[in-house]
């Protein structure tokens, strides 16, 4: 029994700490539909676990290095933006909030990322701000943006042309209204600004 139990006391700790991986794909063109995009762009993972990017389309990389982004509590780089098959890992072992673009050209108008690395020392006690979440999509007459207790100063409405059709007024306040109704029915891009400089790119759809 005892030797079952010391067996239980070695498993368990290992079974918590396993990793996970998560894919986020990336790809999009600068001048072309689809627009240059990392998908999922925001994503909440436990402290040890491992985003591995994956490009599928298009030239891009992964710059959340120091110099661009100096509130992350380290920077991740994957080299120089290139085409074709390729993919780039990182284990995250520091919670907090890490932001990183795409340096092709005129990409980082779309192509953000946002990754929240939640602290394992507290159960349920996760760090820092939830991800965005855009809901409903497709919209009818307003779209509703989750930003937690973000200071959001501007919002867009990028077409999948990569013009902006769109700068509406909102309420800043932990959830944003915003008003949708006399957008054609398609695909968009909502673009939430920060007020320390931080975007987000989130899509949704217009019926």
């Amino acid at each position: 029994m005892m030797k079952i139990l010391a067996t239980l006391g070695i498993a368990l700790p290992l079974a918590l700490s396993a990793q996970s991986i998560h894919i986020i794909d990336v790809g999009g063109y600068g001048n072309d539909t689809p627009l240059p995009y990392y998908s999922p762009n925001a994503i909440t993972i436990p402290m040890g676990d491992v985003i591995r990017w994956s490009n599928s389309s298009g030239t891009h990389n992964v710059n959340g290095t120091a110099p661009l982004f100096p509130d992350n509590p380290e920077g991740f780089y994957s080299g120089e933006p290139a085409n074709g098959t390729w993919t780039y890992s990182v284990t995250f072992t520091i919670p907090g909030i890490y932001h990183y673009q795409c340096d092709s050209k005129g990409h980082a108008d779309t192509q953000t990322g946002t990754i929240i690395v939640e602290s394992t020392e507290g159960i349920g006690e996760p760090f820092g701000l939830s991800a965005i979440v855009v809901f409903p999509s497709p919209a009818t007459d307003e779209l509703k943006a989750d930003v937690a207790s973000r200071n959001i100063v501007r919002a867009e409405i990028i077409g999948m042309d990569g013009r902006m059709v769109s700068d509406p007024h909102f309420t800043n306040t932990d959830v944003l209204r915003i008003p949708v109704s006399e957008l054609a029915a398609g695909n968009y891009l909502l673009r939430l600004t920060e007020s320390n400089g931080t975007s987000t790119s989130l899509r949704f759809s217009k019926k």
